[in-house]
C-alpha cells in the first residue's frame, strides 16, 4: 500500500477535536514506525509500506484517536531543544516551564563554585536535567526526587542519555522525607490544579497524565503549603526556592511563603503575560 493511500484513510479517522493538525500527526507517527525523516515522508508520498508496518502504524493511530498524547505513543518529548524520555507515570514537559529555566540562568547564585540544587516532584528529571545542562559546570550535584518509581526510573535514563548520571541521585521520597542534605537552590514544578478542575482537562492531560502530578488539592495551593512548610531547613543559608505556578495564583502563593518569612526576589510571566515563576529567598 502507498502511504499517500494510508495517511488520506488515516487523517480521516482522526476524529478527536484537539488534534491540531490531523495530517501532520499522522505523517509524524508514519516516520517514527518507518524509522524515517518526518520531510521524507512528506516529500516521498509513493513509498510503499509493508502489511507489518501498516498494522503498527494502526495501532499507534488508534491510541492517538483515544487521545493518548504523541509523546506518550512514541515515548519522548521535546524540553528546551532536547528530546527527553517519557512514561505514562511522568508529568510530560510543558513550554512554559522553559521559563523557570530561563528564570535560574539569570541567577548570581550559579556563579557559586559548589552548587547543590534539589528538584521536588522531578518526573522525567527534564527540568533538572535542563538546568544542571544549561548552567554547563561540572562542580554541580543535582537531586531529584518523586514518589513514584517508574518516574525515577525515567529520570535516570535521561541522565544516562546526556552522559551526566554522576551528577545525579535520584530518591524516592514524598517531599522532604528520604532528604537530609542542604541545598542551595530547591526547584519545583509542583501539581496545582484544583481537584474539582481537572476532569475540564483536555483528554490528553487529564486521562494521560498522571493524576498526582496535577492535582494540587481542594485549593491547587497544597503542595505550596508543604513546601513552605518543610523546605527551610533543608535551604543553605541564603538558599533559594524556584516554583512555577498556575497563572492565578500568585497572589496566595506569596502570602504562603511569607507567612513562613520567605522573602520573594524574583517573578516572570509566561509568553502570554500570565504569572508564572516565583523565587523565594530563605
Amino acid at each position: 500500500m502507498l502511504i499517500r493511500d494510508l495517511l488520506k484513510k488515516t487523517t480521516k479517522f482522526l476524529t478527536l477535536t484537539s488534534t491540531f493538525n490531523k495530517l501532520y500527526e499522522s505523517q509524524f507517527l508514519l516516520s517514527y514506525v518507518l524509522n524515517k525523516n518526518l520531510i521524507e515522508i512528506i516529500l516521498n508520498k509513493d513509498l510503499v509500506i509493508s502489511d507489518k508496518k501498516k498494522k503498527k502504524f494502526l495501532k499507534k493511530i488508534f491510541l492517538r484517536n483515544s487521545g493518548k498524547p504523541l509523546s506518550k505513543i512514541i515515548g519522548y518529548k521535546d524540553f528546551y531543544s532536547r528530546e527527553f524520555f517519557v512514561n505514562s507515570y511522568t508529568l510530560d514537559p510543558r513550554p512554559e516551564s522553559e521559563l523557570l529555566v530561563d528564570s535560574i540562568k539569570k541567577l548570581k547564585k550559579i556563579k557559586n563554585k559548589n552548587l547543590k540544587i534539589l528538584d521536588l516532584g522531578t518526573g522525567s528529571g527534564c527540568l533538572l536535567i535542563t538546568i544542571f545542562l544549561e548552567i554547563d559546570r561540572k562542580n554541580i550535584y543535582c537531586v531529584g526526587i518523586d514518589k513514584c518509581e517508574k518516574a525515577l526510573e525515567i529520570a535516570k535514563k535521561n541522565s544516562v542519555k546526556f552522559g551526566i548520571e554522576k551528577n545525579f541521585d535520584f530518591i524516592k521520597s514524598d517531599w522532604f522525607s528520604k532528604i537530609t542534605d542542604k541545598f542551595d537552590l530547591i526547584v519545583s514544578n509542583p501539581p496545582y490544579i484544583k481537584k474539582r478542575e481537572i476532569e475540564n482537562l483536555s483528554v490528553e492531560v487529564k486521562n494521560f497524565d498522571p493524576y498526582l502530578s496535577l492535582n494540587g488539592g481542594s485549593s491547587g495551593l497544597r503542595a505550596y503549603k508543604t513546601i513552605a512548610k518543610q523546605s527551610k531547613k533543608f535551604l543553605k543559608k541564603n538558599g533559594l526556592i524556584c516554583l512555577e505556578i498556575g497563572s492565578t495564583q500568585k497572589n496566595d502563593v506569596i502570602k504562603i511563603f511569607e507567612s513562613y518569612k520567605f522573602i520573594k526576589t524574583f517573578e516572570s510571566k509566561d509568553l502570554n503575560n500570565r504569572d508564572r515563576v516565583l523565587i523565594f529567598k530563605k
